[in-house]
């Protein structure tokens, strides 16, 4: 799971040629940028010390772009800009307390555009757009003045459409589209062209330019009309060709020949096709989870995919349907050992609620015929994200050792439109916890788990959904924790800048809105707690502080509750060292046997756990 867990997305076409990133665990977690030769082989483009990462939002994302063969990317240990041609590497910024991102290249050849993080100061962190000047590195700003920029796409005329936002909001709650005229040495704050619900992801066809946005209530492709702002959907469907931003350069959109492709989520399920006469035309493949779509000059679509039965690849995919691999799918495990899920639909208090189930699967192992399987229920991050569908080993892990998994949907969710992903407002750490209750449930009436044995895990604000059901209920009998959130109020006062404010639209503001925070806060409940649980933390996380899970262990260790509590040096929010990861899923495994008295399987090393 580990070893074989090479995570490849963040496509960009470059004429025909098709470019992507590699996260490897097994390389420490570095993530390198890789195309293939004229025989179609795969190759690293960046050096082997390279480690192309930004921490701009400290999640991310937009690390790197290419252009004519050149390759310009983030480096992780100084987070500036460096050019990569031929195999030879240079650094282009030299801008201390600076980071980058949203790297694009600008058509004039000499600049690139970049949003551009400063830190250093006594307040926080300030955001701008700026143009760099390859050749000198400088920078010039072509924007300031709101809290949040991202997306910058040149276009015709010398025009550049952005988008911007200010606190309290995220990037899918109030956006606004930007469009300004920039030359070197000459810039203006240009104009508003749209401020609205979650408009994304600018894009230039020709003279004319789309976005997507919701105010339909979907997130759908749309036109916009630069003279009289009118704005046009192309295709009126209920379903969510957009994502929310939580790391830049995420793209569903794409085109050629005027043409517009585009990718959505419709079922908890991905996929992809064309734009035609106010239809759809979708492209018929076997892929269930896309991303980071682009279009190369052959007019087919490059995305990062992954089927039921094969993992994430690279590929190329035509108007028939035709898929060329540019990376090998390498599935671990035998196909009767698949476990291919299952989209649910269930009731949860007057609602409907989503959901994955994964049914145990092996080819060499069946569970006891007068037993059913233990449950783990996993409650995604964000909250504003999803669960992912496609093939995961992290999954087939738990479903080869006899468990069934339900990934949960819960309101809030992305994929099922606005009203869905609202229902979170003011309700986080209630509607999440009665949906991942409710598929506890759901799966038990059906006779389909064990009542008696269901888990739930989490991380980081799934991590806060697994103390929240263990600490306000008790329906599950153990459960773990990756870097969730025990104390709202710490997280209000101490998380980084692009989080600070997303309490005010889950909980409420702070500290007006203290009671609420403190009412729905783990750390204050943990009395309530009768379940075991394990806690997974980074020691470098800046978004949920180890201190958080340092909190509810004490809390745990002076109630006498059976719990283990595992420190991971140098990981950051989420593990990337192979080692790691494959502990981390070694530990949550063991201690849920240890909890549900069943033997566990091959000869995992000892986990201490105390007071059990």
């Amino acid at each position: 799971m580990a070893t074989a867990g090479t995570r490849v997305g963040d496509v960009l076409t470059d004429g025909s040629s098709v470019y992507w990133l590699e996260s490897r665990p097994s390389e420490g977690g570095r993530s390198v940028v890789v195309t293939t030769d004229s025989a179609g082989s795969p190759y690293d483009v960046t050096g082997a010390d390279s480690n192309v990462r930004t921490l701009v939002h400290e999640y991310g994302g937009g690390a790197w772009t290419v252009t004519n063969g050149t390759v310009f990317h983030v480096e992780m240990g100084n987070q500036q800009i460096h050019e990569t041609l031929d195999g030879a590497t240079r650094q282009v910024t030299t801008e201390e307390d600076s980071r980058f991102a949203d790297l694009t290249a600008h058509p004039n050849g000499t600049h690139l555009l970049a949003v551009r993080e400063r830190h250093g100061r006594d307040t926080e962190p300030e955001n701008d757009l700026v143009a760099i000047d390859i050749a000198t590195g400088a920078s010039e700003q072509i924007f300031a003045g709101t809290d949040f920029v991202s997306s910058p796409r040149p276009g015709p005329d010398e025009q550049i459409a952005f988008i911007t936002w200010s606190h309290p909001n995220m990037p899918w709650d109030h956006t606004e589209l930007r469009v300004t005229t920039w030359r070197p040495g000459s810039s203006s704050n240009g104009r508003v062209l749209l401020s609205e619900q979650g408009v994304q992801q600018p894009m230039w066809v020709g003279k004319m330019l789309h976005v997507v946005t919701d105010r339909t209530g979907w997130w759908l492709p749309h036109r916009v009309d630069l003279d009289s702002r009118s704005v046009t959907a192309l295709i009126d469907e209920e379903i969510d060709a957009g994502v929310p931003g939580w790391v830049f350069g995420l793209r569903t959109l794409g085109h050629a020949d005027g043409a517009i492709c585009t990718m959505w989520q419709a079922d908890g399920l991905a996929h992809v096709g064309w734009i035609r006469d106010g239809q759809i035309d979708e492209i018929e493949t076997d892929f269930i989870d896309i991303d980071s779509i682009s279009v190369g000059s052959d007019g087919r679509i490059a995305a990062a995919a992954s089927s039921a039965a094969e993992p994430r690849c690279i590929v190329l995919i035509g108007p028939d349907g035709a898929v060329e691999y540019l990376t090998t799918p390498e599935t671990p495990i035998d196909s009767e050992s698949i476990s291919r899920g299952e989209h649910i639909t269930f009731p949860s208090h007057g609602r409907t609620a989503h959901g994955l189930l994964y049914r145990p699967a092996s080819s060499v192992a069946t569970g006891p015929a007068d037993q059913l399987p233990p449950l783990l229920v996993l409650s995604h991050g964000g909250p504003t994200s999803s669960a992912r569908p496609g093939f995961q080993l992290a999954i087939h892990f738990w479903t080869t050792r006899g468990f069934a998994v339900v990934d949960v949907n819960y309101g809030g969710s992305t994929g099922y439109g606005r009203t869905f992903r609202e229902l979170l407002r003011d309700a986080w750490g209630i509607v999440d916890v009665q949906d991942c209750i409710a598929a506890a449930e759901y799966l038990a009436d059906a006779g389909i788990v064990d009542r008696l044995k269901m888990a739930i895990k989490g991380g980081s604000a799934g991590g806060y959904t697994t103390l929240a059901a263990l600490a306000f209920h008790d329906v599950f009998s153990v459960g773990a924790s990756r870097y969730g959130i025990g104390d709202l109020e710490t997280l209000a006062r101490d998380t980084h800048k692009f989080e600070s404010r997303y309490l005010d639209a889950l909980i409420g503001p702070y500290p007006e809105a203290r009671a609420v925070y403190v009412e729905r806060s783990p750390i204050h409940s943990v009395d309530s707690i009768t379940a075991p649980m394990v806690i997974l933390q980074g020691s470098e996380d800046k978004v949920v502080p180890p201190n958080q899970a340092e909190d509810i262990v004490a809390a745990l260790d002076r109630q006498g509750l059976a719990h283990s509590y595992v420190l991971f040096e140098g990981e950051q929010h989420g593990f990337r060292d192979a080692v790691n990861i494959a502990r981390a899923a070694e530990v949550e495994y063991v201690f849920f046997c240890r909890v549900f008295g069943i033997e566990p399987s091959g000869d995992p090393e000892p986990l201490e756990i105390v007071h059990l």
